[in-house]
């Protein structure tokens, strides 16, 4: 698996301490000092080079005696991060997801609530995935996003001459019934993009979350599928989610080229007024940002996921996407205090231009932040409401090759290759070889 080979170029190119990694208060004098320091910076969010690079600028201005070189974004993400700590290149600062963090904790430095007060603003809910079994603190996190389906409400009411709701829909049968509508109004009801992260990752991960309950029952539930006492495809979340997913397949604005995998596309199709929902997550926003009808309403919605009402589909998915992790390994205290710096920078101070540029949520509550995004401003909503779903599995249970190997797995069973059946059997191989 690609994740063992990850961690043995690790093993093999790092001298690892067999001390506890050290905490680096990022007020110590070795970035408050006027002593020059150089750090480095990679980020796996693509896309969005150009921001990354002037907040940087930015503080650098304000902090001249700490240079930031900035790794620009490669598509192999975490194999890049490897190949940059097997060549002893460990960036100072790397914005990851909170797995390819856990995994390779030995490497990185704690983070110190009692000294860094700015951590305290974080809602502690998402710090959890960011911490060790003894509590220590890895990372904390950029932002929170939600995954579900997103929907033009101007295109549904047009086709269906109602008013559209989205708390009505409480079932995949109300998803159903409503697609029907939209159908019988001219437009395509709903798409899928057919990429393995959207398909492997988002829409999959939810057969091992909430769905099956607390963090602890996910644990477990993924547990039986290892060891072989439970069986994938008899488990009733799986069948649940499964069945949404032939309802959205059965009236997937794609479905004549179902692998196609372009988001620009697709965020073109939903602003012509084509298609009226989309399975994906607040972050689409940046796909319809600059084609959007600005008279439209957009927002974002649960996913349904059991044929009948059930509380868990009025919650929404929400997660820490990924988070800022410092390298102790390779980077010295000074190089650590000063990336920290810049950790509490990009957070505090940038949030309105981080909101803005990568259409976010953020982590914390803020009065004086505003969302251009109407997607954020869905998740922002769910999150005031309490009505927010676990998805602890997604971001601590699911290793970080899952989306690649089950992604495959989902587009052969979106494309008719396969039935549901041989899925799960994949699937559940997938946990067995883990």
């Amino acid at each position: 698996m690609r994740k063992k080979w990850m961690s043995q170029i690790l093993a093999g190119a790092l001298v690892i301490s067999a001390i506890a990694p050290m905490t680096v208060s990022a007020s110590e004098d070795a970035a408050a000092s006027d002593e020059p320091v150089t750090i480095s910076f990679y980020t796996t969010v693509p896309d969005h080079d150009a921001d990354f690079e002037k907040m940087c600028a930015d503080f650098m201005e304000e902090h001249p005696n700490i240079t930031v070189n900035y790794i620009a974004y490669d598509s192999s993400e975490k194999q890049k991060w490897m190949t940059l700590y097997a060549s002893g290149e460990a960036p100072t600062v790397s914005l990851m997801d909170p797995i390819d963090i856990q995994e390779n904790i030995a490497n990185m430095a704690a983070y110190d609530p009692s000294t860094e007060t700015w951590i305290d603003q974080l809602e502690d809910a998402y710090l959890d995935c960011f911490r060790s079994e003894d509590g220590q603190l890895y990372g904390v996190p950029n932002s929170v996003q939600a995954m579900g389906i997103i929907y033009n409400k101007t295109t549904i009411e047009k086709a269906t001459g109602e008013e559209f709701d989205p708390s009505t829909i409480t079932s995949s049968a109300d998803l159903e019934a409503l697609c029907e509508k939209i159908q019988a109004g001219g437009v395509s009801p709903i798409m899928l993009t057919g990429v393995d992260w959207s398909l492997g990752s988002h829409y999959l991960s939810q057969v091992f979350s909430g769905i099956q309950g607390d963090a602890d029952a996910q644990k477990a539930f993924i547990e039986s599928l290892k060891d072989g006492s439970a069986e994938l495809k008899t488990n009733d979340g799986w069948n649940g989610v499964m069945d949404t997913f032939d309802i959205i397949a059965k009236y997937n604005y794609n479905a004549n080229d179902p692998l196609v995998g372009n988001t620009d596309m697709d965020a073109q199709a939903m602003a012509n007024g084509d298609v009226a929902m989309w399975f994906m997550g607040d972050w689409g926003w940046s796909y319809l940002e600059d084609v959007a009808n600005p008279d439209d309403e957009y927002g974002i919605m649960p996913c349904p996921l059991t044929s009948e009402s059930n509380e868990i589909n009025s919650l929404l998915g929400v997660f820490p996407a990924k988070g800022y992790c410092i390298d102790a390994s390779q980077n010295d205290e000074a190089q650590q205090a000063a990336g920290k710096l810049l950790v509490e920078y990009l957070l505090m101070d940038k949030a309105q231009e981080m909101v803005d540029s990568l259409q976010i949520a953020l982590p914390y509550a803020a009065d004086d932040i505003t969302y251009s995004s109407p997607l954020a401003t869905s998740t922002m909503s769910y999150i005031a409401d309490g009505k927010v779903g676990s998805t602890y599995a997604f971001s601590m249970l699911l290793p970080s090759d899952f989306w690649s190997e089950n992604g495959a797995v989902m587009q052969q069973y979106l494309a008719g290759q396969m039935d549901r059946d041989a899925a799960a059997d994949a699937i559940q191989a997938y946990w067995q070889a883990q």
